[in-house]
């Protein structure tokens, strides 16, 4: 991921300049990212129900400014979903949203991206 680095830099430069005037938003779905950067907005998105829940989301999960809870909440057969697993502290501070398959994205989250869209830019490498 370090050595990538210096290219995503220069991808993100490059497509600024190609903006000109107008204000872009760019979005990267990475949880090894948050390494080494602190982006305007941290999403953690999780499916209480699966199982392959990545070991970087799971380090990075405490540094989220907001939770989207996915998939069926409800717990089939009996299992306990993944998501339980966490520390339940985590899981009370953190601001979250459940957005099911299919739905649109629930007015909450919705406010917050436009919040952080409209903003200046403030990612920090």
């Amino acid at each position: 991921m370090a050595e990538g680095l210096p290219l995503l830099r220069a991808s993100l430069q490059e497509a600024m300049r190609g903006l000109g005037d107008e204000v872009g938003a760019v979005i990267i779905e990475s949880n090894s990212l948050m390494q080494f950067l602190k982006p305007s907005l941290f999403l953690a998105v999780i499916d209480p129900l699966k199982e392959d829940f990545k070991d970087s989301a799971r380090t990075a999960l405490d540094r989220a400014d907001a939770i989207v809870l996915r998939g069926d909440l409800g717990v089939a057969g009996g299992a306990r979903p993944v998501w339980m697993k966490f520390p339940a502290k985590l899981l009370r501070e953190k601001p979250s949203v459940i957005q099911r398959e299919g739905e649109e994205l629930p007015e909450p989250l919705q406010v917050l991206v436009q919040r952080v869209v409209e903003a200046p830019a403030s990612v920090q490498v």
